[in-house]
This record gives structure tokens, C-alpha cells and sequence, in this order.
């Protein structure tokens, strides 16, 4: 986003977002995955995460930057790790403390200081919200031990979802649509190649980047735009062009 806000309006946006100004369609997101969370797509693919993280460290503290509903932290503590989450809004960490009995500091990640380093850092949704993904990165590797984990999930630009909303946006009676699928606190956008690259400038070592793609399940759409966010979904799994990115890398 050019140009971008400031780090002020950056912080206030996200503790809008969690307190009340979610768009209707990922409010979902932030009522079904507290205590009683379904077995679904996003809970599994959670788990896989976790296990993936755990092979590469096999265990230990682990740091989950922008909690989310907490259910992350929940899943890192049931595989054996020691969790922590960094949360900018105080809402939402007093959410997942009640929910889950998570341990969760308030702050910005930046300002996070452990009095050890950590085995492992998860940042699912959140360097796409950072007003500087790689003082983020940064950050990440000054607070892991050597040989640490860096876990990333992003929404990826090349992608059959974001090249469709492109498109959509410039047709006048529907383009008001493509705003959707770039969101106003969603500030740079990443393809497998620059997040790799970014990864490996600010010190880490990538296992592996790959694409992955979103559970349409989890958003309220009506039902002509589930039709359509689903086909362009399936056809990025088909093409390799899928509409997230995740990669694991290790501290070098």
C-alpha cells in the first residue's frame, strides 16, 4: 500500500477490526474457533501447523504473534510446547485467556523482549498487516535461538482468488466487490517468491514455501459469491496458483 498509514493508525485499525469492525463476512472467524471449535479445515490445517513446527524444534516455547481467537496457542500447548501469544488488542488477548487459559502478553511484537530466545515464532495472517514486514522478520530472528522456527501464512497476490478480484474491480456495477479480497489493513501483498526471498535477507533459512489455499467455509458469502470465490479457490489448487502462501524456515 502506497502510501501507508501510520504506526498509530496501523495499531488502532487492528483494535477496530477485533472490537467491531470485522467485515460480515469474517465474523465467523472470530465466534467458531474459541472453546467449542469445530473439527473443520482451518482447526486441521492448525494442527498440521503445529506438528510441522514441532518436527523441525521438537518442542519448547513457542511465540504465536496476533492471537487470533487463541486457538493456536491452544493447539501448540496440547502438542507440548510452552505458548506465548503477542497480541496488540487487549480485547481479544482477554478473549483467549478466557477461552483457552492462554498465557498472552498485549503489545506490538516489535517491543517484545524474552529473557531467553525462543524455540519457535507463528505468524499466521499478520506480516501482511505489519507496516514493515521485514524489520518484522527481523525482530522474529533476534528473538529465536539459533536453529529456531519461523512459521509465516499469508494471502498470496498470484493467485487465481486475487487475479479474479482484479478483474472484478473493473467492471462498474460489481467492482465494489474486489474490495473484499484486498483488505484496508492488509498493507503488502506476497507471492512464494518474495517471501522466500524476504526470509532469506533477514537471516533464515527456508524449509519450504508453498501454496495453500483458504477454507471457504469459514466466511459468511452469499450464495453466488461462495459459487464464485470457490471456483477460482479450486482453480488455483488446480494451477498451482493458489491464494495463500506458508512457508517454515530455521534461523540460520
Amino acid at each position: 500500500m502506497d502510501p501507508l498509514p501510520a504506526a498509530e493508525v496501523i495499531a488502532g485499525r487492528e483494535i477496530e477490526a477485533f472490537e467491531g469492525g470485522l467485515r460480515e463476512e469474517t465474523t465467523e472467524m472470530f465466534t467458531a474457533y474459541y472453546r467449542n471449535y469445530p473439527d473443520d479445515p482451518v482447526v486441521r490445517g492448525f494442527r498440521e501447523s503445529v506438528e510441522e513446527i514441532r518436527q523441525a524444534v521438537g518442542g519448547g516455547r513457542l511465540v504465536d504473534v496476533g492471537i487470533g481467537t487463541g486457538l493456536f496457542l491452544h493447539l501448540a500447548r496440547e502438542a507440548g510446547f510452552s505458548p506465548l501469544g503477542i497480541e496488540i488488542s487487549p480485547a481479544c488477548a482477554a478473549k483467549a485467556r478466557e477461552e483457552f487459559g492462554v498465557d498472552v502478553v498485549v503489545g506490538d511484537f516489535e517491543g517484545f523482549r524474552p529473557d531467553v530466545p525462543v524455540d519457535a515464532v507463528a505468524m499466521s495472517d499478520v506480516l501482511e498487516h505489519a507496516g514493515d514486514p521485514r524489520r518484522f522478520l527481523e525482530h522474529a530472528r533476534e528473538v529465536l535461538r539459533p536453529g529456531g522456527a519461523l512459521f509465516v501464512a499469508v494471502p498470496c497476490c498470484r493467485s487465481t482468488l486475487f487475479r479474479g478480484a482484479e478483474l472484478l474491480a473493473r467492471l462498474p456495477r460489481v467492482g465494489g466487490l474486489a474490495g473484499r479480497f484486498f483488505a484496508v489493513n492488509h498493507y503488502t501483498y506476497f507471492t512464494r517468491e518474495t517471501l522466500g526471498r524476504l526470509a532469506r535477507e533477514c537471516g533464515f533459512d527456508p524449509l519450504w514455501v508453498r501454496g495453500a489455499s483458504p477454507y471457504v467455509g469459514r466466511y459468511d458469502f452469499s450464495p453466488l459469491v461462495r459459487l464464485g470465490v470457490t471456483a477460482l479457490v479450486e482453480a488455483g489448487r488446480w494451477t498451482g496458483l493458489e491464494a495463500r502462501v506458508e512457508m517454515l524456515a530455521v534461523k540460520r
